[in-house]
């Protein structure tokens, strides 16, 4: 793209330019090479606006230059006549040329014969093949290639070098070198900056400006018509002051609305470029809009409106919805007074994906701390999340703001996700749970150390121990919900004909009952008749959840609760 005095607006367009074909570098999505051409569009309209005021330039001057011969009598101006009909020359030549390249770029795209609309957007090697030349002709003439772009660098210097020098003679006085043009700083094909290239060795203006796919090379080659507009001015201007006539002032001026992006997640904001094509120095536009804030670049005209993207667009069941947007620009005009320009647009908000982790699997457990990282990945850093959740307790983390701990009390939880941005809380979406009891634990029963089938009589002055065994997974997923205790145990024995009587008791004293409890069977079970039956009762089971808190487990029958054994 071009160097040197770059006025306001054409910085915005190579700045687009670059930014654009970096992220094609990452993904050519559809909405980027619609944002391409969105620009070409608007480019071409400026030029054909520039063309205009090019020829109404050129007519009132040589209307002066014929006043002047006619009424004044003065014939110092005649042999500029033909002077200003050489520059439109050079000038439509230059043109004609672009014109002809962007013909042979849409003749690659293709179009639909019956919608006009291009059809390979995206393409990429007949283009560079057409700009660089095939195979190592890309390597001629020290990486310029030998095809289009390298014929283009050398015609583009000429037209440059013409303007130049013709300026330069209309220089007249030491006093006056100051207005001087430097053919190396407003020429259009300086090669770029190594920081500018992604190799170690920066890339050569041909191979720089072509690189990407064919609409990215049609809006480069709109934009440079518009560089030669601009280089035929400043000779038009100081030939113009041989006339003694005011310096031209646009009579007409486009708004461009320029998106960074047509797509923008709800929760972020929407960043419009708004510009003014066809500037001057004496234009200082106002800019204004009802739907967000705008901020005009320090003397330019240039402002930047930012529209927080608002999830409430989005209809119900839907993942995107379009918000609409409206802002004005106030130019002076020549004759006074200001001409309004109203900008209308609209963009895309998409609802954005929220990402869950959780080692609870897809389920919460009732009455347990459920620990789950929730992420919204697109908003990033601008993402704060606020989250609640129905008959839950939501418990933010101490360490980071995307960890949350849910405690759940009811048959399902649905969990709202909320962002905080600038200062309005925008929903983000909704994840529902079922929520189930955690998985009973085991109860084991240990004789003698080994653990008890049941069936085998056993020595009257045996060791028995009962321990409850947490389900693995659940203890895995949630250790500080996987503990558990017993009230009491009652040793019963049946040591007449009669019913079985308690013969021992065992407290617990809120001890840990995934650790094997220490049950003695008593004297009577050791002076009872061989055959005796003996049943281990757990009165109470309950579970100790994350807080230390009892949960009573009532899940468990007398049967289950109870374990029998025989002894000999």
């Amino acid at each position: 793209m071009a160097s040197g005095k770059l006025s306001p607006r054409q910085k915005m367009i190579n700045m687009m330019y670059l930014v654009l074909l970096a992220l094609l570098a990452l993904n050519v999505s559809a909405e980027i090479l619609n944002a391409f051409e969105n620009i070409k569009d608007k480019l071409n309209k400026s030029a054909q606006n520039a063309l205009s005021n090019s020829e109404t330039f050129l007519k009132s001057m040589k209307e002066e230059i014929n006043k002047e011969m006619e009424v004044e009598k003065k014939m110092d101006n005649k042999g500029l006549l033909d002077t200003l009909d050489q520059i439109k020359g050079e000038t439509s030549g230059m043109i004609a040329l672009l014109n002809k390249h962007i013909d042979e770029m849409t003749e690659i795209a293709g179009k639909d014969p019956e919608t006009g609309k291009l059809l390979k957007k995206d393409e990429t090697e007949k283009n560079i093949q057409y700009w660089m030349g095939n195979g190592r002709e890309q390597e001629a003439n020290e990486g310029r290639g030998s095809a289009e772009a390298y014929k283009l660098h050398q015609e583009l210097d000429d037209y440059v070098k013409y303007i130049v020098d013709l300026h330069n003679s209309q220089i007249k006085g030491a006093e006056n070198q100051d207005q001087m043009l430097s053919f190396e700083k407003e020429k259009m094909t300086n090669d770029p900056d190594k920081e500018a290239s992604d190799s170690k060795e920066a890339k050569k203006w041909e191979y720089f400006t072509f690189e990407g796919p064919v609409i990215a090379n049609m809006a480069t080659l709109e934009a440079m018509k518009l560089d030669i507009y601009e280089k035929e001015k400043l000779l038009l201007d100081i030939l113009n002051s041989r006339l003694g006539v005011a310096t031209f002032k646009a009579d007409k001026v486009v708004a461009i609305n320029a998106p960074t992006a047509t797509i923008v997640p709800a929760g972020l904001q929407f960043e419009t470029k708004l510009f003014v094509a066809m500037s001057s120095s004496q234009i200082q536009p106002k800019f204004s809009s009802g739907n967000g804030s705008i901020k005009q670049e320090p003397g330019s005209s240039v402002a930047t409106l930012t529209i927080p993207a608002s999830g409430g667009v989005i209809p119900n069941g839907k993942n995107e919805g379009t918000q609409s947007y409206k802002a004005s620009i106030q130019v002076p005009k020549a004759t006074g007074g200001f001409e309004t320009l109203e900008v209308d647009g609209q963009f895309t908000v998409r609802k954005p994906e929220i990402v869950v982790t959780s080692a609870a699997i897809q389920v919460l457990y009732r009455d347990c701390g459920n620990d789950v990282n929730i992420d919204v990945p697109a908003l990033g850093d601008q993402y704060n999340p606020k989250i609640s959740g129905t008959q839950a307790d939501v418990i933010p983390s101490r360490t980071t703001p995307k960890k949350f701990r849910i405690v759940p009390s009811g048959k399902t939880c649905k969990v709202t996700v909320n962002s905080v941005t600038n200062g309005q809380t925008i929903k983000i979406g909704d994840i529902d749970y079922k929520v189930i009891n955690p998985p009973k634990p085991t109860i084991n029963m240990a004789v003698n150390g080994q653990t008890y089938n049941g069936s085998a009589m056993v020595p009257k002055t045996s060791r028995v121990a009962l321990r409850l065994e947490p389900d693995d997974d659940f203890q895995s997923a949630l250790p500080e919900d996987a503990k558990y205790g017993i009230s009491s145990i009652d040793v019963l024995a049946q040591l007449s004909l009669g019913p079985p009587t308690t013969v021992n008791q065992v407290n617990t004293a809120g001890g840990d009952a995934t650790k094997p409890i220490q049950v003695a069977l008593g004297t009577k079970v050791r002076q009872a008749r061989v055959g005796t039956k003996v049943y281990v009762r757990i009165n109470d089971i309950y579970r100790v959840n994350f807080k230390n808190q009892r949960v009573p487990d009532r899940r468990f029958s007398e049967v289950e609760r109870t374990l029998s054994l025989v002894v000999k």
